[in-house]
C-alpha cells in the first residue's frame, strides 16, 4: 500500500486520464487509487472462451472457478464451440463444472454455431444492446454480460451492481453499515460516469 497523496505517480499509468478524473470527482476514490496504484484490470478473452470462463465463475470463489476452468482448458485443447459439444457430460463433470453450467455452455456453443449469436455483430453494439443480446441466451444474466463487456471488450463505463465484491468494496470506501443495495450502487456511482469500469477494477483489487 502507498501512503503518498501525490497523484503524479499516475503520470505513466495507462488509465491516467480516468484516474485523475475520478480522483477529482470523489476523494474516497482518490484515496483508493493511492492505496492500489498498480491495480490490475479484470481481463477475459473475447468470444466463446471468455463467456465460458465467466459462466464458470458465476457464484464461485476466484480460486474454485480458476481450478475448474484450468481443468476445462486441459480437455479443450482448441477452445471452440464445436469442440466443446464433442465432450460428454461425464467428461465435463470431471472438471468440477456443474450440470447447469455444462448445459448453459452447450446452449451458448449451439447459438454460436447456428449463427444466432454473432460476435462480429454484438461487438459493434452499444452497451445496452449488447447486454440485452447476451441475456437472451439461457445461463447468461446481467452480471455475466456486464463482465464480458468490461473484461473482454474493455468497455469503460460498465458497473456490475450485482457483484458482491463491488458491493463490499463500496461499503468499505463509503464506510456504510451494510452492503449497499443495487439501487444504492447505481446512485453512488453516478458521479463516476463515464469511467465506472475503472472503479470496478480497483475495487476488485482491494477486495481480493
Amino acid at each position: 500500500m502507498q501512503n503518498t497523496n501525490n497523484l503524479d505517480l499516475f503520470d505513466t499509468h495507462p488509465y491516467k486520464e480516468e484516474i485523475l478524473f475520478l480522483s477529482k470527482k470523489d476523494s474516497d476514490l482518490r484515496s483508493l487509487f493511492l492505496m492500489y496504484p498498480h491495480f490490475q484490470p479484470f481481463k477475459r478473452k473475447k468470444g466463446f472462451e471468455g463467456l465460458v470462463q465467466l459462466i464458470t465463475e458465476q457464484q464461485l470463489s476466484v480460486v474454485s472457478a480458476k481450478a475448474i476452468f484450468d481443468r476445462l482448458k486441459k480437455l479443450l485443447i482448441i477452445f471452440e464451440p464445436k469442440d466443446y459439444l464433442r465432450l460428454t457430460d461425464l467428461d465435463l463433470r470431471t472438471t468440477g463444472l456443474s450440470r447447469p453450467k455444462i448445459k448453459y455452455c452447450r446452449i451458448l456453443a449451439e447459438n454460436i454455431i447456428s449463427g444466432d449469436l454473432s460476435f462480429n455483430l454484438i461487438h459493434k453494439m452499444d452497451d445496452e444492446e449488447l447486454k440485452k443480446s447476451l441475456c437472451k441466451i439461457k445461463g447468461i444474466g446481467e452480471w455475466t454480460a456486464q463482465c464480458y463487456m468490461l473484461a473482454s471488450l474493455n468497455r469503460r463505463d460498465v458497473w456490475p451492481v450485482k457483484d458482491i465484491g463491488l458491493q463490499v468494496g463500496v461499503q468499505r470506501i463509503k464506510k456504510l453499515k451494510k452492503r449497499p443495495t443495487e439501487d444504492e450502487m447505481i446512485k453512488v456511482a453516478l458521479s463516476w460516469k463515464p469511467y465506472r469500469s475503472i472503479v470496478a477494477n480497483v475495487l476488485w483489487t482491494s477486495y481480493d
